[in-house]
């Protein structure tokens, strides 16, 4: 996906506060503009716009529903899960604008009914896991073509999730109901899938330090390089595990915190910064600060997105022939596990894994039978 999410805080404007103000941005880091009003509107009144239906009404001798545009608070939690839904269908957008030259992200507002409805009930519904995360999608794109509709952008769409589209996801719906873990054969044989060594740090990051896809956007180089240093400081020598400091910005729950990495991961991590990414920057001419930057020629030195690390465990994944029900984030739950095995309290794990509760600690860290013979 070319589209990432940024939450801005504390962000004022002609004397009004946007709080939380989350930003959609397209490749070159710029905010599409509609996306932008929506997202706006969302920070600045906490709102969306629902169908409020009033009666039947008569029109030149044709029956026609009478209705009205109402607002409705949301929270904080519902708008953030709002972005990221539409994010991800404006990726989707791109992607169809690379393969079939249609207009992308940009033209959101003349997507037809039909065209959207397909992309909920043909396409999304076979890429999530279950029909609630579908609902919050079908939520999310309602409230912006709404909104759309409000500001005279887009005529009314009439979006559904049909009863086929949940029966079929429910047929086929497979997810075991307990976390699934990566065994260690199944690692190694990940990492022999990799073609460099920055998917393979990629993939470390998950089941060695439990970053989510996202939180990968948050490993910067100037914090990184002081750590780099530490590894040939003498003063340093007893040290195996070093400590570096998530940004809240890029964390799940905006709440920032240690991450660790033990001494030969890190090194690896040097290796790849002098190697692979000097390549990179040397190509491009690029200041990007972020750790891992993209390869392919047209954004050559810019940061991944946060979806960068999926897609790759989902190309590499399939080729080593793993479960097709693994996905990058079993690779946390894989480390959540080994941090319990090791003796790690709930709190602490809780503190490395970024939970909130103790109750998702203890389901995310609970150790199965394979995992244990793994």
């Amino acid at each position: 996906m070319t589209v990432c999410v940024e939450k801005q805080v504390d962000y004022q404007f002609n004397g009004h506060r946007f709080e939380p103000f989350w930003l959609i941005l397209n490749e070159r880091r710029k905010p599409p503009l509609l996306p932008l009003m929506f997202t706006t509107f969302l920070a600045r009144f906490g709102a969306v716009f629902e169908i409020k239906e009033l009666s039947d009404g008569t029109l030149q001798g044709r029956t026609s529903r009478l209705y009205e545009l109402v607002e409705r608070e949301v929270s904080d939690a519902t708008m953030r899960a709002y972005v990221y839904a539409l994010a991800q269908f404006l990726g989707y957008l791109e992607e169809c604008r690379l393969t079939h030259q249609t207009a992308g992200l940009h033209a959101s507002s003349s997507c037809s009914e039909r065209f959207v409805n397909h992309y909920l009930n043909e396409v999304l519904s076979n890429r999530l896991k279950s029909a609630q995360s579908l609902q919050t999608h079908l939520s999310a794109l309602t409230a912006y073509y709404n909104f759309l509709h409000y500001m005279e952008s887009s005529p009314r769409l009439a979006l559904r999730v049909y009863r086929r589209t949940r029966q079929a996801m429910a047929e086929r719906n497979t997810k075991q109901h307990y976390i699934q873990y990566v065994p260690r054969h199944a690692r190694l044989t990940l990492l022999n899938h990799c073609e460099t060594l920055a998917e393979k740090l990629m993939m470390r990051m998950g089941f060695e330090v439990g970053l989510r896809t996202a939180e990968l956007r948050g490993l910067r180089t100037p914090a990184l390089c002081i750590l780099f240093k530490q590894l040939d400081n003498r003063a340093y020598d007893h040290v195996e595990r070093f400590s570096y400091w998530l940004e809240g910005r890029y964390a799940k729950n905006s709440k920032s915190g240690w991450v660790y990495f033990d001494r030969e991961l890190l090194s690896d991590m040097r290796r790849y910064f002098s190697t692979e990414r000097q390549w990179a920057i040397d190509e491009s001419g690029s200041a990007d600060e972020s750790f891992f930057l993209r390869t392919d020629p047209r954004f050559l030195g810019t940061g991944i997105s946060e979806w960068h690390a999926s897609r790759r465990f989902r190309q590499r994944a399939d080729e080593a022939g793993l479960h097709p029900n693994f996905t990058f984030h079993d690779l946390r739950h894989t480390c959540a596990s080994y941090l319990a095995m090791s003796g790690a309290t709930p709190s602490g794990l809780a503190a490395v894994l970024g939970h909130r509760t103790l109750e998702m600690v203890k389901r995310y860290s609970h150790v199965s039978e394979v995992h244990t013979s793994a």
